[in-house]
């Protein structure tokens, strides 16, 4: 069994969760400091070490500031940075960047299904408005952020505190979004964080944010990290990692529920029914606890349902209209769709929301808005591309290996949290955060457990 770092490393965590709490009180006093500082760092960190740009860019992924700039999106550069430093790390160490970038089926599944998108884009025949152009660079930028990971990580140590940094900026991220429980408010410094929200948020119903500037997405977001946090609280061999996946999984699963969000909360669900099925070795266990439960939701769903107002309401039937718009769309354009991007510029052009303000929606549900955008061949590439990702991590998820075990199951419950959260919602386009996090687990996925990156974990072989 492979063992995670555990001494030599126990400094890292507190001075990551030391400097964070140091810039949010600088923030508060000063922020043009910080903004200055936001830039300033990843140049200073890149001098000294590739690492610490990667393990910066990691912990303050949930804020994303939006400068009066030129360039207001600064962190789509700078996944634009990571890449490009990991493809100039590659060809240091003498590897091949042909490996890096097509040398597994993951890599070329990936590559294919942004192929597709790209070409439904530029060949729709549907004139691109200029906002959907930031849709495609979106997309792309996920993926070098996927490719930054997977050709970034090469030892042990690495994949032990890319997992620590996870769980502490999780916990950071749900400590704030029980301080918004607290106030009663998103709070001033959210507003300070993010004041061109102050216009444009919707009224406070009582919902957690935390520090997504997106209020659908902070479910999404947790029910990423949630997987590694009870896979690290189940089989870590570290106490301290352990202690942090106990506490991340924990208390990210009551953040799940303030949120209010119900599609975040039957993801949710589905994520701990795989961790009692993957993570429980016995069967008659599983069956005994999956039974409790089952019961313990019957008695506990009425007063989750009387505390929480909107998990009360059944959708009013937008959502209802929006999948008829992406349907309508696909019906049109069922090869290729309407483009990459173009649903939410186009959607009011349809029958169903006519008159809609354009540019603000997404049709709620990530299939229909793949057939929409990227027809069925687009669709069928995603179906492959996280059909491969599902397989990989099923062959990993019971190894002899903790490594091994907690990467696969927080692979395969990402991706289950997000199917599932998606027949709901489609968060990769209005939460950077979202989409980022998601691919870089994909990345961390790819190298731990396929081919040869499995040999840089200690008692496992190449597949």
């Amino acid at each position: 069994m492979a063992k995670l770092r555990g001494d030599d490393d126990l400094w890292f965590a507190p001075l990551i969760a030391g400097l964070s709490v140091s810039l949010a009180a600088l923030f508060i006093c000063n922020p043009s400091v910080v903004l200055v500082g936001f830039l300033i760092c990843p140049m200073l960190a890149t001098a000294l070490s590739f690492d610490l740009v990667v393990y910066w860019f990691i912990f303050s992924l949930p804020w994303y500031p939006l400068f009066n700039l030129p360039v207001r999106d600064v962190y789509l550069l700078l996944r634009v940075v990571l890449f490009f430093g990991t493809w100039i790390l590659v060809r240091r160490k003498n590897r091949s960047v042909r490996e890096w970038l097509i040398g597994s089926r993951l890599k070329k599944g990936v590559v294919l299904f942004v192929g597709i998108a790209a070409t439904s884009f530029f060949f729709s025949g549907i004139p691109a408005d200029v906002h959907t152009y930031r849709e495609l660079a979106l997309l792309v930028s996920y993926v070098m952020v996927f490719y930054a990971v997977e050709g970034w990580l090469e030892s042990p140590s690495q994949i032990d505190r890319l997992l620590r940094l996870l769980l502490v900026s999780i916990i950071g991220v749900v400590l704030f979004g029980f301080y918004q429980a607290i106030v009663g408010g998103y709070s001033e410094l959210y507003f300070r964080l993010y004041p061109f929200q102050e216009e444009t948020i919707a009224p406070w119903s009582g919902r957690i944010t935390s520090l997504l500037f997106q209020e659908n997405s902070l479910a999404g977001y947790l029910n990423l990290v949630i997987p590694i946090a009870i896979a690290c609280a189940a089989l870590a061999k570290d106490r301290w990692l352990k202690l942090l996946g106990v506490a991340s999984a924990l208390t990210g699963v009551i953040a799940v529920f303030l949120t209010q969000s119900r599609g975040g909360i039957l993801a949710l669900a589905g994520v701990l029914m795989l961790a009692i099925w993957f993570l429980v070795p016995r069967l008659i266990t599983r069956v005994k606890i999956l039974g409790g439960a089952v019961l313990a939701c019957m008695l506990l769903l009425p007063p989750l349902l009387n505390q929480f107002e909107r998990l009360q309401d059944i959708d009013d039937g937008s959502r209802t209209l929006l999948w008829a718009a992406a349907a309508s769309l696909f019906h049109d354009h069922p090869l290729l769709g309407v483009g990459y991007g173009n649903y939410r510029f186009l959607y009011a052009d349809s029958t169903f929301i006519p008159g809609a303000v354009v540019g603000r929606l997404d049709a709620h549900n990530i299939y229909l808005q793949l057939l929409a955008e990227t027809g069925v061949v687009g669709f069928l590439s995603f179906l492959v591309l996280v059909g491969l990702f599902i397989s990989l991590a099923l062959k990993s998820v019971r190894g002899r290996d903790s490594v091994s075990c907690i990467v696969a199951f927080g692979v395969l419950g990402a991706i289950t949290g997000t199917l599932i959260h998606g027949m709901v919602d489609y968060l990769f386009g209005g939460s950077p955060q979202f989409g980022a996090l998601f691919w870089i687990i994909l990345g961390l996925g790819s190298r731990t457990l396929a081919g040869t990156g499995r040999k840089m974990i200690p008692g496992t072989t190449a597949s």
